[in-house]
């Protein structure tokens, strides 16, 4: 394939093959990035048009002329984020790209880059990061703007993005330990994404001096699962206590879904949304479907009971949870994250 793609727009960089050095480049219109809640597998077309360039030919291109920066929604998973992104497509100049498979593939070599192993060295990973940002910012005209909903397992790539694009601006939504335990309980496949996530979460507890003791081994699920939110929520306050806090919001989606119109005004004014734009967003039907399969009603109303019918349900594993966080807290009594465990 042609080096074409990387001056075209309506091409995005699909998927990396690290084995084999080289990235597909899809081309996808509006109305498939509008509907696809996950940039991978899911959202190609029955006949695909693209091909695989080889990612010394993308690395040594010369950059094509984009728009600004994306700005980026990170966050700890199943908290309302692909919501959040369909609410901020309100404003007709932003363009959403959920979930975009390279960025999960970057995150997970990230900390690796440049070890003996590593099929990426550390120079070509942030060149890698740097061209695939670039691209993800050139949305389809006549939207003039990128956000990009990250993966949850990305979120150590929000200081490095933030250092290499000093446009960007980032809103990190997560919400308090009770609702989100019964968000994750009440479905078998979001128990397992946060049971593959816990390793890199452990690693930053580590990497913190917080984890003394704790192995994943001799953790149950639900601990696992605490322990995610809590190096989530650790991760986010630094974050925003850091050098660069100016450029990250923090919000905790049930506040989002208690108070829209003042959430969103917040979260408009932190990306430089126009403030008219959010009586658009405050009425969006998004509000009333499935986030992630827009074909299927799904309101607050059905939310508040589904989240109530699982706290019911599993109220020994969420009592475990917050047992564990409470242990934790009593041995780090100087530690804060953001919040107590019911809030």
């Amino acid at each position: 394939m042609t080096p074409e793609p990387l001056r075209d727009p309506r091409f995005l960089p699909f998927k990396l093959d690290l084995v084999g050095q080289r990235a597909l480049w899809v081309r996808l219109d509006a109305t498939q990035r509008r509907d696809a809640a996950f940039l991978d597998e899911r959202a190609l077309p029955p006949s695909p048009e693209g091909g695989w360039l080889s990612l010394e030919a993308w690395r040594q291109a010369a950059p094509a002329a984009s728009a600004p920066a994306a700005d980026a929604i990170f966050h700890i998973g199943h908290c309302g984020s692909t919501l959040l992104s369909r609410l901020l497509e309100s404003w007709p100049e932003v363009e959403a790209l959920r979930e975009p498979l390279p960025l999960r593939s970057l995150a997970e070599v990230w900390d690796s880059r440049g070890d003996a192993l590593s099929r990426v060295s550390a120079d070509d990973a942030e060149a890698l990061l740097d061209a695939a940002w670039a691209a993800w910012s050139r949305p389809l005209p006549p939207r003039s703007r990128s956000l990009v909903k990250a993966t949850s397992g990305c979120n150590g790539l929000v200081e490095p993005l933030l250092q290499r694009q000093p446009t960007l601006r980032a809103v990190l939504l997560d919400m308090p330990l009770r609702p989100w335990l019964a968000t994750l309980f009440k479905s078998p496949d979001s128990m397992s994404d946060a049971a593959s996530a816990a390793p890199s979460r452990l690693r930053y507890l580590q990497s913190r001096g917080l984890a003394d003791g704790l192995a994943l081994h001799a953790m149950s699920l639900p601990e696992q699962c605490a322990m995610g939110w809590l190096a989530e929520r650790l991760r986010f306050d630094a974050l925003a206590a850091g050098p660069l806090g100016h450029r990250v919001l923090r919000v905790d989606f049930e506040t989002l879904l208690d108070a829209p119109g003042p959430t969103l005004a917040t979260i408009a004014d932190h990306l430089g949304l126009a403030a008219e734009g959010v009586a658009v967003a405050v009425t969006s039907p998004a509000w009333g479907r499935y986030a992630k399969a827009q074909a299927h009603d799904y309101g607050r109303d059905d939310r508040a009971h589904d989240l109530a019918l699982s706290l019911q349900r599993h109220a020994a594993s969420i009592a475990e949870a917050e047992a564990w966080l409470g242990r934790w807290q009593a041995a780090h009594p100087d530690a804060s994250f953001g919040g107590t465990v019911g809030g």
